[in-house]
C-alpha cells in the first residue's frame, strides 16, 4: 500500500489523504513548500514537507552542471557579471547623456557593446546581449551625434569668422 499525505494549508484546513504524486504536483504549482506541515499516514505527528526523504529531491537546487545555459538564469539574467564587456557599455552609454562625457563615454560604450555581443555570441552563458545592445545603441546615438554637433559648431564658427573678417 502507497504512503498517503494529510497536508495542512495556509488557511488552517486539512487537505488530503493525497498520493505522494499529487503533493510533488502542488509543490510545482506553489500551493505547498518546504515549510508545509505535512501529516504522513501512520505517523504520530506532523512534520515539515522538506524533512520528508521522499520529497527532499523535489526541494533541491539543481546541480551546477544542469543549470539553464542560456544567459546563465539568476542573478546574471540581470546583471551580466559574466559579460563584463556587455555590463560596461552599458554602464558607458547611460552615462554619456552627462554633458562633458558624451564622446568618450558614448563611443567606447559603442565599442564595448560590441565587443561584448561578440563575447556572448561565443559564450552564450555569459548573458549581456541587452546591455550590450543598449552600449551599442544610446553609446553610438550620443557619441556620434554630439561629435557631430561640436564638428558643425567648429565649421560655422570658422565660417562666422572668414565671413566677418
Amino acid at each position: 500500500m502507497r504512503t498517503t499525505y494529510k497536508i495542512l494549508g495556509s488557511d488552517g484546513k486539512e487537505y488530503g489523504p493525497v498520493s505522494a504524486k499529487q503533493v510533488k504536483h502542488w509543490i510545482e504549482e506553489n500551493r505547498v513548500d518546504p515549510k508545509t506541515p505535512v501529516l504522513p499516514d501512520g505517523a504520530a505527528d506532523w512534520v515539515f514537507l522538506e524533512s520528508l526523504p521522499e520529497f527532499k529531491a523535489v526541494f533541491a537546487p539543481p546541480p551546477l552542471g544542469e543549470m539553464r545555459s542560456e544567459g546563465g538564469g539568476g542573478l546574471n539574467a540581470i546583471i551580466p557579471y559574466k559579460n563584463v564587456r556587455a555590463l560596461i557599455a552599458y554602464y558607458l552609454a547611460v552615462f554619456s547623456v552627462i554633458p562633458f562625457f558624451w564622446i568618450p563615454l558614448g563611443l567606447i560604450g559603442m565599442a564595448m557593446g560590441i565587443s561584448g555581443l561578440r563575447f556572448q555570441r561565443q559564450h552564450p552563458a555569459a548573458g549581456g546581449k541587452i546591455h550590450a545592445w543598449i552600449g551599442i545603441v544610446l553609446g553610438g546615438l550620443f557619441g556620434l551625434a554630439y561629435l557631430t554637433l561640436i564638428i558643425i559648431g567648429i565649421v560655422a564658427f570658422v565660417v562666422r569668422k572668414h565671413w566677418f573678417h
